[in-house]
């Protein structure tokens, strides 16, 4: 029975996971947008135990996230290695757990995401052609006071309302998203560990079948 479950479940993840730990360096095709697709933002967040990167698009929906944690290498052998590896895995984990749980709450979050979104997709589309993409971020997003912020205070009051909708929806999503992350890549630096996790919408859908899969296989 063990065997029939671990040979399920790698069925179901052989789409999520990848047979190196170069993996991350390849677009994901879960996020490759078709023609006529909206572009994309990212935001990057630094965590206690490592860095966070979420992948939105125009409408506020969450597209990609990925974590990465690290560990000290204390010893170049097979034991040594996958210590490391292990430490720098729940770190990748921590940092997902500690933003889905308190950061995307956080008006610091709703800022930097109306921010990106703001370069992203309002930088072309800017009243004053002489007005740079900084002076929108810095001018009308330094809080989330959007009364007499100047000429961007439509726009900034749009990518607030965007922010708050992509970070709803994340917290909507977050058991999901933690049960769908994978490890898409591992690298050794030196006498560093690099573990990256990422989800995205095709790694929840994945998880999803595994958890169908095992139920069907424990019935």
């Amino acid at each position: 029975m063990k065997a029939l479950i671990v040979t399920i479940l790698a069925l179901a993840l052989a789409a999520c996971s990848s047979p190196g730990s170069k993996q991350a360096n390849h677009p994901d095709p879960a996020i490759k947008p078709d023609a006529g697709a909206s572009r994309l933002a990212e935001s990057a967040f630094d965590g206690s135990s490592g860095t966070l990167n979420l992948v939105f698009d125009e409408q506020g929906n969450w597209v990609k996230i990925t974590s990465k944690g690290t560990a000290s290498l204390s010893a170049d052998t097979s034991s040594g290695r996958e210590t490391a590896l292990m430490i720098a895995t729940m770190r990748a984990k921590r940092t997902v757990t500690e933003f889905l749980s308190n950061d995307v709450k956080s008006t610091k979050t709703l800022t930097r995401v109306a921010r990106s979104y703001a370069r992203a997709f309002q930088s072309e589309e800017t009243a004053d052609p002489g007005a740079s993409t900084s002076n929108l971020d810095t001018d009308a997003m330094d809080d989330l006071d959007m009364e007499a912020k100047g000429a961007h205070t439509e726009k900034a009051r749009q990518a607030q309302h965007l922010a708050t909708i992509l970070t709803e929806r994340i917290q909507d999503n977050s058991a999901a998203i933690l049960k769908g992350s994978y490890v898409s890549l591992r690298v050794f630096e030196g006498e560093q560990v690099i573990v990256e996790l990422t989800t995205t919408r095709h790694s929840i859908a994945a998880a999803h079948q595994v958890s169908g899969m095992m139920r069907g296989t424990l019935q």
